[in-house]
């Protein structure tokens, strides 16, 4: 028996000591400024962008309350109201776009597979036009310009940098 109560002593204490042991992050989370004018959506305030491997997330907040939620996986939900990512990009940007366009612009990642992509000295900036978009993307140290001048969609993120 007292053998049984050591065994069950270690396992116990190891199985303590584990879950108390730091965990890898698995994510980032970054403080951020947002403006996004659309038609209907018109937003310029500071947040929270979440990246994680599956999902992205942005909350924004007024008066250190949250106002908007923005969470991108498989779908793009809004403030809990989901949608397909073609629905949404065209109900709120404007344009059908790809998928995972507004994901693109979020991570700073090059879009449309890197289509006129012109490298510069602080990151990229990309030139794209067709009969149904104007595009202007840039990314320039810790600032994201995304402009469509035919349908007027204008987003810009700007990382806050720690005091």
């Amino acid at each position: 028996m007292n053998v049984f109560l050591k065994s069950f002593s270690v396992l116990f204490l190891a199985l303590f000591l584990n879950s108390c042991a730091s965990k890898t992050q698995d994510f980032s989370v970054q403080s951020v400024l947002v403006l996004i004018n659309t038609k209907d959506l018109k937003i310029n305030d500071a947040g929270f962008l979440k990246q994680e491997k599956q999902a992205l997330n942005l909350e924004l907040y007024k008066f250190a309350k949250p106002f908007f939620a923005l969470k991108i996986s498989d779908k793009i939900c809004l403030n809990a109201a989901c949608y397909q990512k073609e629905i949404f990009n065209e109900k709120f940007l404007k344009n059908a776009y790809y998928d995972d366009f507004l994901e693109d612009i979020l991570r700073a990642k090059p879009l449309y597979n890197g289509k006129n992509l012109e490298k510069q000295t602080c990151g990229f900036i990309q030139k794209i036009s067709t009969k149904s978009y104007q595009i202007i993307y840039e990314l320039c140290e810790d600032k994201i310009s995304f402009l469509d001048q035919m349908s007027g969609t204008k987003i810009i993120l700007r990382k806050i940098k720690g005091i």
